[in-house]
Order: structure tokens, then C-alpha cells, then sequence
């Protein structure tokens, strides 16, 4: 099916390149990277739902526990995928026979994957049986979170059932769908689907008329745009500016990057947004997309099947902050090392001649090892304007750079 292909495409674009050079690890537009905070509030109005704990892994992705015929994992949420992924490693370790071949088509081609037939997945006490389901090595990812990641959950878990995100106290819920009606404080938004299976939402942007974006919580970045409705928006005037690598199965893509002063969403506006303006944008039905960072300031709960999404603004203390990298890295991750992937123009790391190929193994007397990316030493880069650090390259050398409001 090629609405599949192309719906598949766009989460296996943003994750199986290699999760160290993800989008929010270049740009920087991610959300806090620790277990999110509890709050307790009185009369919720959530709903019943049967909840499982969620986290918020390295600051931009969505985690839970999940089964795979019965055997425990630890899963990506992605909604921009219209297929459920597993890793290779656990399918030959149940030894799940392949059932065929499907040709997923990409910007710079097309890819042939292998999948899985009748597959058992369990959520939340959820218990799906999905059609089918791809096969992929998802060794790359594991190694930048340093820990198995074997599966990634797509529209397909997603569908028959209205899921609720509480990202105030790290639970993500099930319950059937049209089981959800509303309440004090929730706003419905339709949710529906483009030319290429996107799920899509309406937002207002920097004060302009209602555009349709695609809601993805797979992807990193809060918002992306394409660069023509940039411009046709003018949305650049008077603004800062700098560049940003985004990784994907077709290359690495440098975007602009800049801040939006205001979006609405639901009659909320958010302000200060973290932007990457994209030349090549791949969606007829929408001008840009709204990842997890602008996701998280709600509570949400979406209902494919109805076509709905319901949105109720987190109380603002407790609202997950979109980080701003003020280094100019773009980092792909790995366990022993960060290795520069991009340099943003006019930033520090510019100025500081650090150069692509580069490698970091020392930060401030610490090693890069596995326990960056579940630690908090990834934060150095989202710290303020003016906090200095001394980097020890792959060469020994020790290299300082001071932070600094560079878009």
C-alpha cells in the first residue's frame, strides 16, 4: 500500500539513520531529559484509563514498556508511523518467521524491508494483534540511548482506541475508543489524515490564518517548517538566525533554524518556539509539523478513529521547557565519543574552529560513555549564555567554549 510506504517512511527517515544524530540532538529543540515531574491535581479530568508509566528519554523521545509475544521490551512511541517496527534482534530471538517483503518508498528512493505477520503486542494491559509489523536493526538507536530499544509503536497501535499522554506524571493510558467526551478545560481539535496518511491538526502560526501541521510525537523537534511558507510568511523578518543538521535515511538536510515568537494550538499560545525551516519539506497536506517538545505543553488525548485530539494546556510550572542549544553542535552519539556532525553558523562552536569529523571524549573533566544519554550531562549544551566549558577533543587538546545566544 503506498499510503503505508509513505507513512512509514517519515518515522524511518527520523530514527533508524541513527539515533545520535537525531534531530533534536542537532537543532537542540527537545524537552527536559529526566523522568518527568509528578503532580498530583485534584479532579484530573482525565477519564478512565488503564495507565502505564512513559518517559522522556534524552530530552525528545517518547519511551514505554511494552510486549512483544509475551517478551518484555522498552518501545518508542511514534505517530508518525503508520506501521509498528521491531528490532531484527528480537524477532530471530523468538524466532518469528518473516512473511514477505514491502517496499517502502523514500525522497531518494525506495528500500525493501521484511515483515512479520499477526503480531502480538501488549501496552498497558492493551492487548493488540497487529496485521503486520516491520523488521528492522535497531542496534543504532539502542547504542545512542544506551540501552535495547526493540520496538517502535506506530499509528497502528494507536488506532481503535483513545490514548491519553499525561506528561506531568510520566503515564501514557488506553481505553476504547469514543470512551473520552470532553470536560472543564479540554479543547477538541479534529484530527485527520493527508494525501500521505500524515495525522494533521490546525494551528495558527505567528499571528497568520489557521494551516494544517502534522502532529507527530515521534519527532524531535517542536516545530519544523517549510521554508516557502517561511518566507511567504515573512517569518524570518528582524529575526536571528542560524543553521541546523537534520538526519534522515536519504542524508543529512541543513535547515534553518531560528526562534517563533507565537503558535496556537486550541485557542493556547505558546510562545518562544524552537523552529527548523526546511527547504525539502515531503507533505502536500501540510506546511510543517509539530513534534513531541510543543506536544508535551498539553495534556493529551487522541482518538484516531473518531478524528479527534483533545488538548488541555499543562499548568505552566510544570510545562516540559523547549531547550535551546546555545553550542552550535550538531552531535551524532556514541558510546565512547560525540562526534561533530554539524557546525551552526555564527555560533560558538563556529567561532571556537571546531570542524564536521571532529570528536569530543572530555567534557569539564568528564568522560563521554554510556551513561551520557540516560544521565545529565547532555544538558551541557541547553545551559545559559555564557557558561563555559573546557572540551577535550580526540586529539587531547583542550578546547574552551562559552555558550552563547546564537538565533
Amino acid at each position: 500500500m503506498e499510503n503505508d510506504a509513505d507513512a512509514y517512511h517519515r518515522m524511518h527517515r527520523r530514527t533508524l539513520l541513527a539515533r545520535g544524530l537525531s534531530a533534536a540532538s542537532l537543532l537542540g529543540a527537545s524537552s527536559a531529559g529526566f523522568p518527568l515531574t509528578s503532580l498530583a491535581r485534584a479532579g484530573d479530568g482525565w477519564g478512565s484509563f488503564a495507565w502505564t508509566s512513559a518517559e522522556i528519554a534524552m530530552g525528545d523521545t517518547l519511551m514505554v514498556s511494552a510486549e512483544v509475544a509475551g517478551s518484555p521490551v522498552r518501545a518508542i512511541l511514534d505517530s508518525g508511523s503508520a506501521a509498528s517496527i521491531i528490532n531484527t534482534r528480537l524477532v530471530e530471538s523468538l524466532d518469528i518467521a518473516p512473511s514477505g517483503k514491502r517496499i517502502i518508498r523514500g525522497t531518494g528512493g525506495r528500500v525493501e524491508v521484511t515483515e512479520i505477520s499477526d503480531v502480538a503486542l501488549t501496552v498497558a494491559d492493551d492487548r493488540r494483534r497487529l496485521p503486520f509489523a516491520i523488521v528492522s536493526d535497531l542496534a543504532a538507536i539502542s547504542s545512542a540511548f544506551g540501552r535495547p530499544i526493540d520496538l517502535v509503536l506506530g499509528e497502528d497501535i494507536l488506532a481503535g482506541r483513545c490514548v491519553a499522554l499525561d506528561f506531568t506524571q510520566d503515564r501514557i493510558g488506553f481505553a476504547p475508543t469514543g470512551s473520552f467526551a470532553g470536560g472543564s478545560g479540554w479543547r477538541r481539535l479534529p484530527l485527520t489524515h493527508g494525501t500521505r496518511s500524515e495525522l494533521l491538526v490546525t494551528a495558527s502560526i505567528g499571528g497568520g490564518s489557521p494551516v494544517q501541521l502534522i502532529f507527530d510525537l515521534g519527532s524531535a523537534n517542536a516545530l519544523m517548517l517549510s521554508t516557502p511558507f517561511v518566507a511567504a510568511q515573512d517569518l524570518l523578518a528582524g529575526k536571528a538566525r542560524s543553521t541546523a543538521a537534520l538526519g534522515s535515511l536519504d542524508g543529512v538536510q541543513i535547515v534553518t533554524a531560528f526562534v517563533l515568537d507565537d503558535i496556537v494550538i486550541g485557542e493556547v499560545h505558546i510562545a518562544g518556539v524552537p523552529v527548523a525551516g526546511l527547504d525539502h519539506w515531503q507533505s502536500d497536506s501540510a506546511v510543517g509539523s509539530i513534534g513531541l517538545p510543543l506536544i508535551a505543553q498539553f495534556d493529551v488525548i487522541m482518538d484516531i478513529t473518531a478524528e479527534s485530539l483533545w488538548l488541555r494546556p499543562a499548568p505552566p510550572k510544570h510545562r516540559l521547557p523547549m531547550l535551546k542549544d546555545r553550542s552550535g553542535f550538531g552531535l551524532a552519539v556514541s558510546p565512547s565519543a560525540l562526534t561533530v556532525a554539524h557546525v551552526a553558523v555564527h555560533s560558538p562552536a563556529e567561532k571556537s574552529g571546531w570542524s564536521v569529523g571532529d570528536r569530543i571524549v572530555r567534557i569539564d573533566g568528564r568522560p563521554i560513555n554510556a551513561s551520557y544519554t540516560r544521565g545529565q550531562l547532555w544538558r551541557w549544551r541547553f545551559l545559559p549564555a555564557g557558561t563555559h566549558f573546557r572540551l577535550v577533543d580526540g586529539s587531547g587538546i583542550v578546547r574552551l567554549l562559552t555558550l552563547a545566544d546564537y538565533y
